[in-house]
């Protein structure tokens, strides 16, 4: 098993989510965001395990100046934290980024599908 950490960027997106969610509906937000920390729990638990469940991170191939930005700023962190591979995770609606080496996992950031910088790859 390996340690699995969450970035600081992580709990940013985490909250901007929690924001969303009370905007969308307020009665039902603290019901949607206990689900979402339950799977990000399982996540974690199984990426302890199998650190490359995820499948290669397509977010590598941003195209705009705004995703180049943040793949630069998300490069440096797994720099600075010796986790060199990317990997995404999708989580219902939901995709987890994280880098992680063969002894450490740290997970970066988490967007819903729809949001630039992870839209699916096409051919």
């Amino acid at each position: 098993m390996i340690p699995v950490d969450f970035a600081e960027t992580f709990e940013e997106r985490l909250e901007t989510i929690s924001e969303f969610m009370l905007e969308q509906d307020s009665s039902s937000a603290p019901q949607r965001m206990d689900d979402l920390w339950e799977q990000i729990f399982r996540f974690r638990d199984l990426v302890m395990i199998h650190p490359q469940l995820g499948r290669p991170a397509g977010f590598l191939a941003a195209q705009t100046i705004e995703g180049q930005m943040r793949l630069d700023k998300l490069k440096r962190l797994a720099i600075e934290a010796d986790v060199p591979d990317f990997r995404e995770y999708v989580l219902g609606s939901h995709v987890i980024l994280y880098a992680h080496s063969e002894t450490r996992a740290i997970v970066l950031s988490i967007r819903h599908q729809r949001e630039l910088g992870y839209a699916p790859l096409t051919d």
